[in-house]
């Protein structure tokens, strides 16, 4: 009965609609990762590895990331808050101060192509790197709009399937045209201009589903009036609150996106093959907590709302329970690593077993975090999460660096099992005693 009952509920439903969807994308990700590094062999895909994470890490820092931390997290939290309250006023408001960002933010992502080239030469030697860096944040910046605007909405309106659906044709595009012109021989360079032609495809998809979404609630401007209010809306009412959100997240993707960037200062770029890979393949595992977490952005400020009362004990539950499954799919993960690994890439990919044994702790322990990140955001305490990641990164950088200089690939699995597992533990040890103080 208990297990029918939670199967009734919306929340639950939801999370299981969105968690098929993460299990496609994570079917999609690492077929298309198969695909790619059978293609290019260790060397080749360790640099096609290093122009990705280049490439995440200049959107972070040119903005090119930050409409869309903005889009997804910010804007759920003020859009959930005013859909509950029927505010169309502030819907409006909401969505005008998004256009606003989104153009400024769009303006800055050529910034970061320019750059990308001479960063790129500066950590590794190597200019290519950089020009297919640069084309991937163009990808970034030309998909983001709509899309962001489109699932936004959906998120607010719980059309779980339709979130889904979206979501999936935006990985189809991608990695879909990516892998085709690796394998019509274009390299590298291939699956760069791979996920530019595949964010064209998805900017019209999305816009699209705006425009069905538009003409059937009223509470949705059409483009030109968010455009005409956008210049007259203030970003300072929504600017404080979206900007540490931004930030926050900002610093959080850094957790994942650093350890193959220093990685591959001390290590030659088919030694960062078998990391990135063993490092895709714990977290593609974990791809099922995602759709938890995209939820509860929405579900914990509708209980703030509602019931506050509720709100420290559904954190700890959902936090309980994402570990457990967390250390269940990474030990699964680990007993078929072996055969997954010397099946789909191959015998000269097959040393990544080990380093994917490595990581254990840290896939094992990743759940405790699935519901930090929307319960910082519903009690506004953003600040503090940001200040214990900066200070985990600020001591875990040096201490990375070393760590990778003096054991190589060995060193980069200890690196990211002490980021998360310092970060993680720490917030939520704080946030339970926070909820405490306010119940």
């Amino acid at each position: 009965m208990e297990v029918k009952k939670l199967l009734q509920h919306k929340f639950i439903r939801g999370v299981a609609v969105l968690q098929t969807g993460s299990f496609a994308t994570g079917v999609i990700q690492a077929l298309a990762g198969v695909f790619v590094a059978r293609w290019l062999q260790p060397e080749l895909f360790g640099v096609y590895a290093l122009a990705f994470s280049l490439a995440s890490l200049i959107s972070i820092f040119v903005g090119a990331g930050i409409q869309d931390a903005v889009a997804q997290d910010a804007m759920t939290t003020v859009l959930s808050e005013a859909y509950a309250k029927k505010d169309t006023g502030e819907i409006k408001n909401a969505l005008a101060f998004l256009v606003k960002i989104t153009l400024f933010i769009g303006a800055l992502a050529l910034v970061g192509v320019a750059i990308a080239p001479f960063a790129a030469k500066g950590l590794y030697g190597s200019y290519k790197i950089g020009i297919y860096a640069g084309v991937i944040i163009l990808a970034v910046a030309s998909s983001s709009f709509f899309f962001s605007f489109s699932t936004l909405i959906l998120r607010v309106l719980y059309r779980i399937k339709e979130l889904m659906l979206l979501t999936l044709s935006d990985q189809i595009a991608r990695y879909g045209l990516s892998v085709l012109l690796v394998l019509l021989g274009f390299g590298v360079a291939g699956g760069a201009a791979g996920h530019f032609l595949g964010a064209i495809v998805v900017f019209f998809v999305s816009f699209f589903v705006w425009r069905s979404l538009r003409k059937q609630y009223d509470f949705l401007p059409p483009l030109w009036k968010l455009l005409s209010q956008a210049r007259k809306t203030s970003i300072k009412k929504y600017l404080r609150f979206s900007a540490w959100i931004a930030l926050d997240k900002n610093i959080a993707s850094l957790f994942s996106i650093l350890p193959v960037l220093l990685t591959g200062i001390f290590v030659v770029s088919s030694e960062v093959a078998f990391f990135k890979l063993a490092f895709a393949y714990i977290n593609i595992a974990m791809s099922l907590l995602g759709p938890v977490s995209v939820l509860l952005n929405v579900e914990f400020p509708k209980i703030k709302v509602t019931d506050s009362s509720k709100l420290a004990k559904s954190f700890v539950k959902v936090s309980l329970y994402s570990l457990g499954l967390s250390a269940v799919l990474t030990a699964a993960a680990l007993v078929v690593a072996p055969f997954a690994f010397k099946f789909f890439y191959g015998e000269n990919f097959m040393p990544s077993v080990k380093y994917v044994y490595g990581l254990f702790v840290y896939g094992a322990l990743l759940g405790i975090g699935v519901g930090l990140g929307p319960m910082w955001r519903a009690l506004d305490k953003v600040k503090i999460s940001i200040l214990i990641n900066s200070i985990t990164l600020g001591a875990g950088i040096p201490l990375g660096l070393w760590l990778i200089k003096s054991y190589g690939l060995w060193g980069s699995v200890i690196m990211v099992t002490v980021w998360f597992t310092v970060s993680h533990f720490i917030s939520f040890v704080y946030l339970i005693h926070k909820l405490k103080q306010n119940s």
